[in-house]
């Protein structure tokens, strides 16, 4: 074959080729045409999206309460506390002290020999009583005209208010010979018995009144105003988590420290159980509402160039919606925006969804049969 001949052929060759590709690329091309006149038809006819139904699932736009919880940590005491010590020095004669022993107030715990002092009482007693017997003599003598000496009867008077303060005295010195509970509670330990010696530095036991614990903890300067007196609050022991105790805000630090930037409150907790002692560590819980808001799941919420926004289903037809988001509680987002209780919002499907596009919801299907099951389950029991 001659080069001439061979260049003839692979022209030709070349030709068909591209008479194919032409003829190729019209076909193409009027395919696309006509199905763009037809599909205006179809929208125009059934909606932005035609008749497909894109399968979902939603859940329903609550109004959820956003609380606020502050955690802090504390150390209870008794509601009132003591620890006794004797007024005076001497031999115990009497006690009564048994540990964790339950006491009224005003019973006497302690005695000492006090044997000196009520003979001193005593002493006293007559004093008075002979002081008071001068005087009511020169009274009545000086009523018959006996004219006895106004500084006579003055001394006498003297006489008696001496005696009436010596008295005083000795019933002071006899009642510190004794000690007795300054209020209700349960009596500690002690290592004083009978026939012990004792002075004013013995201790000789604690009594606390713990019907009331009384727990203080810190806050941080930031919730002033909002931990207030009357506020609820719980209250778990450290070592046992499980064990819980309700407890009420009686005090609030009137000033911060500068140095934690927190204040101090205090609250408390009831134990008429008695289950609870002074001194056990406790984590305190107060929760403040700060208003209601909108939620959604947290798979509801989806981000977009201009930020977080939600797939809303009304009228069977997928509308996007922007939102604000607030806080996450709880697997749910709270949430600001156009919207409303009760709206339903697609959880499932959600990255298929385009706006307009018609849904088919199933959860509101499953929804709606339920009721229906249960009317025929009834009727079915009734016949």
């Amino acid at each position: 074959m001659s080069v001439v001949s061979y260049t003839a052929q692979m022209k030709q060759t070349y030709y068909r080729a591209m008479r194919s590709i032409l003829t190729a690329t019209v076909v193409a091309v009027l395919s696309v045409a006509c199905s763009e006149e037809n599909e205006p038809q179809s929208k125009n006819s059934r909606g932005s999206w035609g008749s497909r139904e894109l399968p979902v699932t939603t859940a329903q736009i609550q109004r959820t309460p956003l609380i606020d919880t502050i955690k802090s940590v504390g150390t209870a005491r008794a509601q009132q506390s003591v620890t006794l010590y004797p007024e005076s020095a001497g031999v115990v004669s009497y006690a009564k002290l048994a540990p964790d022993m339950p006491v009224s107030k005003g019973e006497t715990l302690l005695k000492l020999d006090d044997r000196d002092q009520t003979l001193a009482v005593r002493q006293a007693e007559v004093e008075l009583q002979e002081a008071k017997r001068m005087l009511q003599r020169y009274v009545s003598l000086n009523a018959t005209e006996a004219n006895i000496p106004q500084s006579t009867i003055d001394t006498a008077q003297s006489g008696v208010d001496l005696a009436e303060i010596r008295l005083s005295q000795t019933q002071v010195e006899l009642s510190r010979r004794q000690i007795t509970a300054p209020f209700s509670g349960r009596i500690g330990i002690t290592d004083v018995e009978i026939g012990d010696r004792v002075d004013t530095s013995t201790m000789v036991t604690t009594l606390d009144d713990r019907s009331v614990l009384l727990v203080d903890f810190t806050v941080p300067e930031s919730f002033i105003g909002k931990i207030v007196e009357g506020l609820q609050v719980h209250a778990r022991q450290w070592e046992s988590p499980d064990d819980n105790a309700m407890g009420t805000i009686v005090a609030v630090d009137s000033r911060v420290d500068s140095s934690t930037r927190a204040f101090r409150a205090r609250a408390a907790l009831d134990n008429s159980s008695d289950n609870l002692r002074p001194g056990m560590a406790f984590e305190i819980d107060a929760s403040i509402a700060k208003g209601d808001y909108l939620s959604v799941p947290e798979l509801a919420v989806q981000w977009g160039a201009d930020g977080p926004y939600i797939w809303s289903a009304i009228d069977d037809r997928a509308q996007r919606s922007p939102v604000e988001m607030v806080r996450r509680v709880d697997g749910r987002m709270l949430i600001r925006g156009d919207v409303k209780e009760g709206q339903r919002v697609i959880l499932e499907g959600i990255q298929s969804v385009r706006p307009g596009m018609k849904i088919n919801d199933l959860s509101a299907t499953q929804i709606s049969a339920k009721p229906k099951a249960d009317d025929a389950a009834s009727n079915r029991q009734g016949s």
